[in-house]
């Protein structure tokens, strides 16, 4: 039965003695009638004017931090493969249904992450789930961001590697199989479609390998015993840069005397425009990737035995912008 247009004055009530709960710190009772609530067909958001009520959808919205990681369950699937969701559902659309035409000859399995992309984006990948056993679908309670809905879905996918999928990549034959053959290379921790170098750790630009010092994360595969040693930071709110935090965190797994490899191994797939990167307003994504790479190089500045191709100083070389076929240009964000 779909939801009321307006909330009832027993779900008003209900709103205003968990925030009262709330207010006295007794959080158990707010999550308790925050629950009663979404039952009666209403989601609560918190917001910094106070709660506001929205009608539920017909799916059960997850919260991350309730949720227990399957980490430590059996591979059931040879792949996962995780996509992180903000709307544009036809992109979805595009990416899964052409691994359905291409990668036939590997057991995947694919979790919609829906990272609050809104009622019709959430219909849509419902559709999409019951056209495709293969597809599961997490809605996550409100807008979380890359780092927490990323690492949601690597939490729950059960699949030997792990594969980050973002939604503007198209298969164009199957790409699973060269991602596993470059994870069965000796001493490979991490491997994708395309990966970067860097000499000075303040701008990286793309480089086609085999070895790399980081993979991007249009296409990332990972194996998910190592992912799970791996904290993905949840302050990585955007997506760009989180890759290089990441990939360095997967290759320090190495045995102490040799970090793991990043492996770039040539794709069949096709690029189409990077929605996340065009749709955003130009000033929020400069200032969300700078972010995301300051904290990268805090964590790893000193960590040079971790460059593949030398290292030659602190210093900036003449600025490349690296162009990403298909998408109009993505360039890494730099110290200022």
């Amino acid at each position: 039965m779909p939801a009321p247009s307006s909330p009832s004055r027993r779900v008003l009530d209900l709103v205003a003695e968990r925030q009262a709960a709330r207010e006295r710190r007794d959080f158990a009772r707010a999550d308790a009638l925050r629950d009663e609530v979404r039952a009666a067909g209403w989601l609560i958001r918190d917001t910094a004017s106070g709660p506001e009520l929205v009608e539920a959808p017909p799916w059960e919205p997850v919260d991350p931090a309730r949720v227990a990681p399957r980490w430590d369950e059996p591979d059931a699937h040879e792949v996962s493969l995780i996509v992180h969701v903000t709307g544009w559902p036809e992109d979805v659309r595009r990416a899964v249904s052409s691994l359905a035409g291409y990668c036939t000859g590997v057991d995947y399995e694919v979790l919609l992450i829906d990272d609050g992309a809104g009622g019709a984006t959430g219909r849509a990948l419902e559709d999409l789930a019951g056209e495709d056993t293969r597809l599961r679908v997490l809605h996550l309670d409100a807008p979380r961001g890359f780092g927490t809905a990323m690492a949601l879905g690597m939490g729950q996918a059960t699949g030997r590697v792990l594969v980050w999928l973002d939604p503007h990549v198209e298969a164009a034959g199957d790409l699973l199989s060269p991602l596993l053959g470059a994870l069965a290379e000796p001493g490979a921790g991490v491997a994708g479609g395309w990966g970067v170098v860097t000499r000075s750790m303040l701008d990286f630009e793309a480089d086609d390998g085999p070895d790399v010092d980081a993979i991007e994360g249009y296409l990332l595969a990972v194996p998910r015993s190592l992912a799970a040693r791996v904290r993905l930071d949840p302050r990585h709110r955007y997506y760009r840069n989180a890759d290089l935090d990441f990939s360095f965190a997967v290759r320090d797994l190495g045995d102490g005397s040799r970090p793991l490899r990043a492996v770039r191994v040539p794709v069949p797939a096709a690029r189409h425009r990077h929605r996340a990167y065009h749709e955003t307003d130009p000033a929020e994504r400069e200032r969300a990737s700078k972010k995301n790479y300051d904290r990268f190089l805090s964590r790893w500045k000193t960590r040079t035995d971790l460059l593949t191709r030398g290292f030659t100083g602190y210093h900036r070389h003449p600025r490349q912008d690296l162009r990403d076929p298909g998408t109009g240009g993505r360039s890494r964000g730099t110290i200022a």
